[in-house]
């Protein structure tokens, strides 16, 4: 299920010079409606992280956003994302979409810091956040209240992103074949057939 507008379909143009040259951090960023839609409504982000031995860790994490910023719910006892951001607040986080075509792919990288928060308050705000995102299913409020109390544990922690730089690309730009939209399902088109 993509929210695409094929009308206007344009042919890639494959310039080896531009690809080659091309600058990430600003030569295609996203439309600002594009964005807004990719940031705050993608299922999952990708979080980097440094471990205590210096090497990156790349976590698929669950976000939601809150107050304009990206927060993620995590373990502390049994994850050491937690930890190591403690010791080394430097973090990355990927958004994108699941464009299985070059020109439909559209990603936010926001770098910055993890700030670590076992705040009570902001801890309940992200858990049913997290549960209004990620359960829309769920109606009944006894379900839900059922469903928070499994989340909202001693052991959280929550991770929100303060960032120092952010930056999109729109890959359809940088082939001259941009189409609007962020083609959310992109890929379940690709092999819902086979």
């Amino acid at each position: 299920m993509s929210d695409q507008d094929n009308s206007t379909e344009e042919t890639p143009v494959f310039d080896p010079v531009k690809l080659q040259e091309v600058n990430v951090s600003k030569d295609y960023p996203m439309n600002p409606d594009e964005f807004d839609k990719l940031f705050n409504y993608s299922c999952y982000c990708d979080m980097a992280h440094v471990n205590k031995n210096g090497f990156p860790i790349v976590t698929p994490m669950f976000y939601v956003i809150v107050d304009g910023m990206i927060h993620m719910s995590s373990i502390q006892k049994h994850r050491h994302k937690v930890h190591h951001l403690e010791n080394d607040s430097r973090i990355s986080v990927s958004i994108h979409n699941d464009g299985a075509e070059l020109k439909h792919q559209k990603a936010i990288l926001v770098i910055g810091h993890g700030e670590v928060s076992y705040d009570n308050d902001l801890m309940t705000k992200v858990h049913w956040a997290i549960i209004d995102k990620y359960w829309r299913e769920l109606v009944d409020e006894e379900l839900r209240q059922v469903a928070f109390t499994a989340i909202h544990t001693d052991l959280r922690a929550i991770i929100k992103v303060n960032p120092t730089k952010v930056i999109s690309w729109d890959f359809g730009k940088m082939v001259e074949a941009h189409q609007p939209g962020v083609w959310f399902g992109d890929a379940y088109d690709m092999v819902k057939d086979l």
